[in-house]
C-alpha cells in the first residue's frame, strides 16, 4: 500500500511540474495578439494594390461589394480552386460606383511569398446575391457561379471559368519620370463567361438556382428557375457541359398560374439508384402552393408532378401551408405534404385541425404515401399517426392554464356528438413544469431546455394501438431548420 501511495505522489508531482509551463506563463505572453497566418500581410498588400489601381483607373473611390446570401459571404474568401486540397486562392469583391460592370471579383493565387491576380470576374448589379465554386467541365478546376443582384427581386446568374488564363503577372505600380503612377492592366486575366441568364429569386430568401449532377455524368449542372409573374411560361432550365461547350441541356415547364418562387431544392427520387431531382415550391395567385418535381430522363427534363389535363401540379397545398417539403422519415428523400382537414363536431364550425399525408416520388414517377402526421407547429412538435386512426379521430386544444398548452386526441362520434378523448399531449413551460409533468397519469415524452413535453392516456373503450413506449417513438420535436433553411 505504501508503494502505491509513493507512486501516486511522484506521479502527481511530475504532472504539476509539466503543467507549470502551461498554467504559469509570463504575463506578456498572455496578452499577445494571435499570430497572423502565413501570407496575411502579402495578401493584404496585393489587395491594397488592386484597390488603389481601381480607384486610379476610374477616378473614384471603390468599396467592398456586399454578398447577400449563400454559404460564402465573407469579404475575403480562401478557396481551393484547382482541386488539390490546398486553399491556394483568395478572392475579394469590389464595387466601383457609376460604371458599367461595377462589381469586380479578383482572384489571387500564391506564388512563393507573393500573391498575384490570377483572374478577374466582372458583372453588373447593386450587390452579389451569392457565389459558389464548382467544377462544371470535369477538368478538376472549379468555376465561379455568381448570382448578380441587379435590383430588388431582379437577378442574373453567371458562370465563369479560369481554365484559359495564363500565368498571373506580378502586382506592381510603376511611377514614370514625372511622378505619375501607371495603373496595371488586368485585361488578360479576365475569366471566360460560360453563362449569363436571368434567374428568379425565392421568397424564403434562398436563390433560384441549384447546382447538381442531374444527368449523372459526374459533372455538375446548373438548374435555373424563371417565374413569369403573369402566371404563364414559368420554367426550369438546366445548363451543362456538352461537346466542349457549356450549353442548355433541356427545360421543362412549371405549373400554370404560379406567380412567385417560394423555394428550389435539389434532392433525390426514391428507389434503388436515388436519381437526382428538383423540387420547386411556388405560390399561385390565390395563395395556394404548388410543388413541381423534375427529373432528367432520356436526355430531357421532365415534370413528374404535372397533371397533363390541367397543366398544374398534382401536389397543391390549400388552406394549410405551415409545413413544407422535408425528409420526414430520414431516408434522404424529400417527402411532399398533403394536408387533410379533420372533421368538426358541429356543421356550423369548421375545424382548423389537419393531418398531413406525406408522399415521395419514385424513379418511375409514381407518388407513394409514406406516413401521416399531426403537426403542431405553434408548439414545435409532431406525432406520427397510426394507420388505425384514419377517419377515426378529431383534435381539439385547451390553453386555459398559463404555461400549459394541451392538444386532445379524441375518437370522433359523428356530427353533433361529443367526441371521446383518449390522449392528451402537453407542452409545459414555467418554473413548475417539472411538478406538472408528474401529475397522476402523465409521463414525459421529451425534455428540452425550459420545456417539457408530456402525455396522458384517458380511460377509453377504444384501443388506440399505442402505449407509453410506442407513443414516445411516434413523438418528435420540430427542428427550426425545417422552416428557416
Amino acid at each position: 500500500m505504501r508503494k502505491k501511495w509513493m507512486g501516486l505522489l511522484l506521479w502527481t508531482a511530475a504532472a504539476m511540474l509539466l503543467l507549470t509551463g502551461c498554467l504559469f506563463r509570463p504575463p506578456d505572453d498572455l496578452y499577445k495578439l494571435p499570430e497572423k497566418s502565413p501570407g496575411y500581410e502579402q495578401l493584404n498588400s496585393a489587395i491594397r494594390t488592386v484597390r488603389s489601381n481601381l480607384e486610379m483607373t476610374y477616378g473614384t473611390s471603390c468599396e467592398l461589394a456586399v454578398i447577400v446570401g449563400g454559404e460564402n459571404t465573407a469579404s475575403i474568401q480562401l478557396q481551393d480552386l484547382d482541386g488539390d486540397g490546398e486553399r491556394e486562392s483568395a478572392l475579394t469583391f469590389f464595387r466601383v460606383p457609376g460604371i458599367a460592370k461595377s462589381i469586380k471579383i479578383y482572384i489571387f493565387r500564391q506564388f512563393g511569398e507573393e500573391y498575384r491576380v490570377s483572374g478577374v470576374v466582372e458583372g453588373d448589379g447593386a450587390a452579389i446575391y451569392s457565389v459558389d465554386y464548382v467544377d462544371l467541365n470535369g477538368e478538376g478546376e472549379k468555376e465561379l457561379v455568381v448570382s448578380w443582384q441587379i435590383s430588388a427581386g431582379v437577378y442574373q446568374l453567371g458562370a465563369y471559368t479560369l481554365d484559359e488564363l495564363g500565368v498571373p503577372m506580378p502586382n506592381q505600380e510603376e511611377t514614370t519620370g514625372n511622378g505619375i503612377v501607371q495603373t496595371t492592366d488586368y485585361s488578360n486575366q479576365m475569366a471566360t463567361e460560360l453563362l449569363l441568364t436571368s434567374c428568379s429569386g425565392a421568397t424564403d430568401g434562398s436563390s433560384g438556382y441549384e447546382l447538381l449532377d442531374i444527368d449523372r455524368d459526374t459533372r455538375m449542372e446548373i438548374a435555373v428557375t424563371r417565374i413569369d409573374s403573369a402566371g404563364v411560361g414559368s420554367q426550369v432550365e438546366v445548363y451543362g457541359w456538352r461537346d466542349g461547350a457549356f450549353v442548355s441541356l433541356s427545360s421543362a415547364g412549371l405549373s400554370a398560374g404560379v406567380v412567385s418562387l417560394v423555394r428550389m431544392q435539389a434532392n433525390y427520387l426514391s428507389g434503388e439508384f436515388y436519381r437526382p431531382a428538383l423540387y420547386i415550391t411556388c405560390t399561385m395567385s390565390d395563395g395556394s402552393r404548388t410543388i413541381d418535381v423534375l427529373s432528367y430522363q432520356q436526355e430531357k427534363l421532365v415534370n413528374l408532378a404535372l397533371d397533363p389535363d390541367t397543366g398544374v401540379s398534382r401536389n397543391i397545398l390549400r388552406g394549410y401551408t405551415e409545413v413544407s417539403l422535408t425528409d420526414i422519415n430520414g431516408d434522404y428523400v424529400l417527402e411532399l405534404p398533403s394536408p387533410r382537414r379533420l372533421p368538426s363536431i358541429s356543421e356550423a364550425v369548421t375545424s382548423n385541425f389537419w393531418l398531413i399525408d406525406w408522399s415521395q416520388y419514385d424513379e418511375k414517377g409514381k407518388c407513394n404515401q409514406v406516413l401521416t402526421t399531426y403537426h403542431n407547429v405553434a408548439d414545435s412538435w409532431y406525432l406520427i399517426i397510426p394507420d388505425s386512426w384514419k377517419d377515426m379521430i378529431t383534435i381539439s386544444r385547451n390553453d386555459a392554464l398559463s404555461g400549459q398548452r394541451e392538444v386532445i386526441f379524441s375518437l370522433w362520434q359523428g356530427v353533433g356528438e361529443d367526441p371521446v378523448p383518449f390522449l392528451s399531449i402537453y407542452k409545459l413551460t414555467g418554473n413548475n413544469r417539472t411538478s406538472r409533468a408528474a401529475y397522476e397519469g402523465r409521463f414525459i415524452l421529451r425534455e428540452e431546455e425550459n420545456v417539457i413535453y408530456a402525455a396522458a392516456f384517458y380511460d377509453c373503450d377504444w384501443d388506440c394501438g399505442l402505449d407509453q413506449t410506442s407513443l414516445m417513438e411516434h413523438f418528435n420535436t420540430i427542428q427550426a431548420s425545417w422552416y428557416s433553411e
